[in-house]
């Protein structure tokens, strides 16, 4: 069979387009192809970021190699085997991570860790959420008195990366490049604790799915099952649950942390 070969600007827009099917099925994979395409028209050597997919577009296999590992097919006959032999080619050492991966995914992707002798550090498990651009356009949005929204600059960065939950040493050059997360979901909301219970968390998701929705574009989010409160703030405005999706880290080899 042909092998994954490294794809461009032109072929990754071509590649996009054959995950609007049955939408919004593949939203996730559409909407993490766009967000790369975006970053490849700003910068063409975008570094430690390589694109791979078979020649044969239609089939929609590929395979996004950054510091996640963002996969996706078409499911068709034969698909997954041709996914399974293309995975089985690429290497992989470890300490790699299958990012925001739907369900329909998890099996080759789990096939695959076992073929090379890796080992599974973790499988957290998500719930993939959509939010239709047309149900976003309808929202009224209105900060309550003494408050005011405005869009997030540079500047805000480091109190963003203080907050955020999952923050690191070396986190914040992360936070100054992403609140859209690479794979194209609503990603680092979080509020000040001094703030909570005050409706700012769905006030700025009202307004952040409306923003979106002006450029045309659905929102897409993950929650763990158990966040029993983001998961209700995510489903009282409207969001449908889409898929289940995996995040599966494989241990780094010895030595490596």
């Amino acid at each position: 069979m042909d092998r994954l070969q490294q794809v461009g600007v032109q072929q990754l827009g071509d590649l996009k387009r054959v995950f609007t099917r049955e939408w919004p099925k593949y939203c996730k994979e559409y909407y993490c192809l766009d967000t790369f395409l975006e970053l490849y028209k700003k910068d063409d050597q975008l570094k430690d970021v390589q694109v791979y997919a078979l020649p044969n577009l239609e089939l929609g296999i590929f395979v996004i190699d950054h510091y996640q590992i963002f996969v996706g097919f078409l499911e068709a006959e034969q698909s997954e085997s041709l996914f399974k032999e293309s995975l089985l080619k690429f290497k992989l050492y470890g300490g790699e991570q299958f990012a925001s991966m739907p369900k329909r995914y998890f099996n080759v992707a789990n096939d695959i860790i076992q073929a090379k002798n890796l080992k599974l550090d973790l499988d957290c498990v998500t719930l993939s959420l959509v939010l239709s651009k047309e149900e976003a356009l309808l929202f009224q949005v209105e900060p309550p008195a003494g408050f005011s929204l405005k869009p997030v600059d540079i500047d805000d960065a480091q109190v963003i990366n203080d907050q955020w939950e999952w923050s690191e040493p070396d986190s914040l050059s992360v936070v100054r490049r992403q609140i859209l997360a690479p794979d194209g979901l609503l990603a680092v909301l979080q509020v000040k604790t001094t703030y909570k219970r005050r409706g700012f968390g769905q006030l700025i998701v009202k307004e952040f799915a409306r923003q979106e929705a002006l450029l045309g574009r659905d929102t897409i989010t993950e929650v763990v099952p158990e966040n029993k409160a983001s998961l209700g703030l995510f489903t009282k405005l409207g969001f449908k649950i889409n898929d289940q999706c995996h995040w599966l880290m494989t241990e780094p080899p010895k030595g490596v942390r």
